[in-house]
């Protein structure tokens, strides 16, 4: 019964895919049953994740499965040996060049006039209002000696009193992993992807940028898919910051993607190591 099920939706899939609009066919919108037919998550989450030391304290993980096709990348982040960097009003890549900070990632959406949407706290000065319906991430120093290192928390409002108590907030849109559960009520459609992870007790930063503006190359993941990735790669909560073709990651003070990103975002963070 479960094999016919499964020829059924990959039949009604096909007639889907031949008779949509070109819209539809770029990143068509799946069904919980439909994308774990097409993606199961064994074709995207490795069995385990074999980390490169970029420095101490951060390590990578990129990814590539042509047959989805699917290419993502990963960074893990000892946050207490990390200091916390931000920028406003330059692309990621700028701000990762003059930086050459160890990784940098874009953070806040933005409107079309580059104004931000959402919060932007920076040395414990707010300077982009909070957006309620929006998550954001966090980050404060974890002792009274400087030394000590940054601890971290998602928020799933950005307008959450306790934020005032964290020395840098970085708004992003929706949280896809909480307490160790993957949130399940998103439209489930691939696309470029920039999110952030953290370990249950917040000293362990995760970074993921999935690549999805050349889909011959990459379709793209959808926010459950990544709070699969997330969990599978050890996070307690997951948020998605901007998307899209704002979507970038510079490790060493350069883009790692396998196209150049054209957006110009508005707002980034990114860690030196102490």
């Amino acid at each position: 019964m479960r094999v016919l099920r499964k020829l059924f939706v990959c039949f009604s899939l096909s007639f889907v895919f031949l008779f949509a609009g070109c819209a539809s066919l770029a990143r068509p919108e799946l069904s919980a049953e439909e994308e774990a037919v097409l993606y199961p998550v064994a074709s995207y989450v490795p069995e385990f994740f074999d980390w490169e030391e970029v420095c101490h304290g951060i390590s990578r993980f990129d990814f590539d499965n042509s047959e989805i096709p699917l290419i993502y990348h990963a960074v893990k982040i000892d946050l207490t040996l990390a200091d916390v960097v931000c920028s406003r009003n330059e692309s990621t890549a700028q701000f990762a060049a003059l930086t050459q900070c160890a990784v940098a990632v874009n953070a806040t959406p933005f409107t079309r006039s580059g104004q931000l949407a959402g919060i932007h706290k920076e040395e414990g000065e707010l300077l982009s209002q909070p957006v309620s319906r929006y998550g954001a991430v966090a980050f404060k120093v974890a002792g009274n000696d400087g030394d000590c290192g940054y601890v971290a928390r998602i928020f799933a409002s950005q307008a959450d009193e306790e934020i005032e108590d964290f020395d840098y907030a970085f708004g992003g849109f929706f949280v896809v992993l909480r307490d160790g559960l993957v949130c399940t009520e998103f439209i489930r459609r691939g696309d470029s992807r920039t999110g952030v992870g953290l370990s249950a007790d917040g000293k362990t930063l995760y970074l993921l940028v999935v690549e999805g503006e050349r889909l011959d190359q990459s379709r793209g993941l959808s926010y459950p898919q990544c709070g699969e990735l997330f969990r599978a790669m050890g996070c307690s909560d997951a948020l998605e910051l901007d998307g899209g073709s704002s979507s970038e990651l510079c490790i060493n003070g350069k883009s790692v993607l396998s196209y150049k990103v054209h957006t110009r975002q508005s707002n980034s963070f990114g860690f030196k190591v102490k």
